[in-house]
């Protein structure tokens, strides 16, 4: 995306929030509620999370002595500088004075000077430089890539670089607005090629981001946006219409919405977040969708919120390090820690266990994470199994771990359980072993 209309101060104010642990998405909708400009300070703000690294050392490099704590500002304005250059989508000069102008906005005009002469020695030695800093190229925090060269020992430099580039823009139709080929033929019209795809019938790629009201239709609900792994949920799942389905962390609706157009009539949503529950309700009115049980819940607490009728099909789209969604994400580089992942473990293992309970015997789960960590995905599951008798691993030739990249789509890992009655006999450690086999499983 070319940076055009760019509030620089705005730019800079938001990097340092990313930078002490706000979300990207939050950051957004605060800063950036509008489409007007939004897109450009979405494209520089990623950019600068997924080169982190790289730019934090290109810095260091340039700068003969550190900055100061109260210039944190400047160090801002330099990555966001730097990474506008060495993308190279508008003329250097422009970049350049378009920058040291910026220490007007910081109210640092002394500044200008060592703006200037940095950024421009970075376009004099940019090969050196750039050398210089070939180990840093990763941008991934140490305890991910060791853990990631532990489980992928072959594929590990394919998901680091496959979480730094640019994800491509995925479309979900809404069958009930439009077929998927007619709307392939208005967006083939507006100039916006677009590549389908066989297993996910109502799936459309774009591999050039636009904004979303750029899409023919969406006001009209014709479309929506959600990655092709997790338009997969939906599908293995396959609810019937006459089932009763929960969807347990609904929030933002994207799987939530999926199921609705599958025809199902008796639908509970659940979310801790009631902001990111009325953007569902939002989300079903532009879609034009019925409205469903909708509550702001725990999904654990079952006495909370549930009303004593078991359900056919479950969702859970479980919390998760987000390891497998960097690409879209890039902020997770930064707030993710290596003790968050036994955390999210812990409250996976309340929600399995919690929800397992308002599952009938014969209906079905659905356990899904947007993360490539075994620890979350496949032991997860075979811990699980392990502990209840009355379940099994349901085989589904979409279940197991995705990796990012596989197919231009997230990283995502599925596992379907079946609900038993006690009387059946089941091999435990025939199950449990193919979930093992699964955290590691390329289907």
């Amino acid at each position: 995306m070319k940076p055009a209309r760019l509030d620089r101060g705005l730019a800079i104010a938001g990097l340092q929030r990313l930078w002490a642990g706000t979300r990207l998405d939050d950051l957004l909708m605060e800063m950036a509620p509008e489409q007007a400009g939004r897109g450009t300070l979405q494209w520089l703000w990623s950019a600068c999370l997924r080169q982190h690294g790289s730019l934090r050392r290109l810095t260091e490099l340039l700068l003969r002595k550190a900055l100061r704590p109260e210039d944190e500002d400047l160090s801002a304005l330099l990555h966001l500088a730097l990474e506008e250059l060495r993308a190279g989508q508008r003329p250097d000069f422009a970049v350049v004075n378009d920058w040291v102008g910026a220490c007007a906005l910081l109210h640092k005009e002394w500044a200008r000077g060592l703006v200037n002469a940095l950024l421009r020695r970075y376009l004099r030695e940019r090969e050196p430089l750039e050398e210089q800093i070939r180990d840093a190229h990763w941008n991934h925090p140490q305890w991910l890539v060791r853990r990631l060269q532990q489980v992928y020992p072959t594929q590990w430099p394919d998901i680091l670089a496959a979480n730094l580039r640019e994800a491509p823009l995925w479309l979900r139709v809404n069958p009930q607005a439009i077929t998927p080929a007619a709307y392939a033929e208005r967006l083939a019209e507006a100039s916006l090629p677009a590549q389908s795809h066989a297993g996910l019938p109502e799936a459309l790629r774009l591999d050039t981001a636009v904004p979303v009201r750029a899409l023919p239709g969406w006001e009209r609900g014709w479309v929506s946006i959600q990655d092709g792994a997790a338009q997969r949920a939906a599908h293995i799942l396959a609810p019937r219409p006459d089932e009763r389905v929960l969807d347990a962390c609904a929030a933002p609706g994207g799987k939530t919405t999926h199921l609705l157009s599958f025809g199902v009539r008796q639908l509970t949503a659940l979310d801790r977040s009631q902001a990111r529950l009325e953007r569902l309700r939002r989300e079903l009115q532009r879609l034009q969708l019925p409205l469903p049980s909708l509550h702001v819940a725990d999904a654990a607490d079952v006495d909370a919120w549930w009303d004593g009728m078991v359900f056919d099909a479950i969702l859970l789209d479980a919390p998760c390090t987000a390891s497998g969604v960097i690409r879209r994400h890039p902020d997770i580089l930064l707030r993710r820690r290596e003790d968050d992942v036994e955390r999210v473990r812990h409250e996976q293992r309340r929600l399995l266990a919690a929800l397992w309970r308002v599952l009938k015997p014969g209906g079905r789960l659905l356990y899904c994470t947007c993360s490539v960590l075994p620890e979350e995905n496949g032991e997860q599951i075979a811990s699980f199994l392990e502990e209840h008798d009355d379940a099994r691993a349901l085989p589904h030739p979409q279940c197991g771990q995705r990796l990012p990249g596989e197919e231009g789509m997230d990283g995502f890992f599925y596992a379907l359980l079946g609900k038993i009655p006690m009387a059946v006999p089941v091999s435990r450690e025939t199950d449990g072993a193919h979930c093992r086999a699964a955290a590691q499983d390329r289907v």
